[in-house]
């Protein structure tokens, strides 16, 4: 396990007023158990964001579909005035491509430090409960 990581532990521990012995045969298993659980935790909610983000796609798809009607509409009807819908339809699709991506990228970069670099997201959640327990 990695030094960061105890260290870390050790910190938090120290903060509830709790000791940890290392030497303990139990401790260093039940801790690399915490970890992958963890991991898994995060491969999966990632997964679940990922399916988020697609699921936005087809909506700016709909949006742009909206967006062409309406278009086509102003053209059949040129007394009506849908530059406005225009618009909003625009921006609806617009919004749901740039926030689905951003979801999409910003999970594939989850998983693979995951697969990768398991314990860099390991210390960041334990820096972000020590630093919460700090306020």
């Amino acid at each position: 396990m990695s030094d960061e990581v105890i260290k870390v532990i050790d910190a938090l521990a120290e903060r509830f007023g709790i000791v940890i012995d290392w030497s303990s045969e139990n401790v260093i298993p039940y801790l690399q158990q915490l970890c992958d659980k963890y991991i898994t935790y995060e491969i999966i909610t990632s997964i679940v964001w990922m399916i988020i983000g697609v699921c936005l796609l087809p909506v700016s798809k709909y949006a742009v579909k909206r967006m062409k009607y309406n278009a086509e509409q102003k053209t059949i009807d040129r007394l009506a005035d849908y530059d406005t819908r225009e618009t909003l339809w625009g921006l609806l699709a617009g919004a749901t491509i740039v926030v689905g991506v951003g979801i999409i990228v910003y999970q594939v970069f989850d998983i693979i430090t995951c697969f990768t670099f398991p314990e860099d997201m390991i210390i960041g959640k334990l820096q972000v409960i020590y630093s919460r327990m700090k306020q």
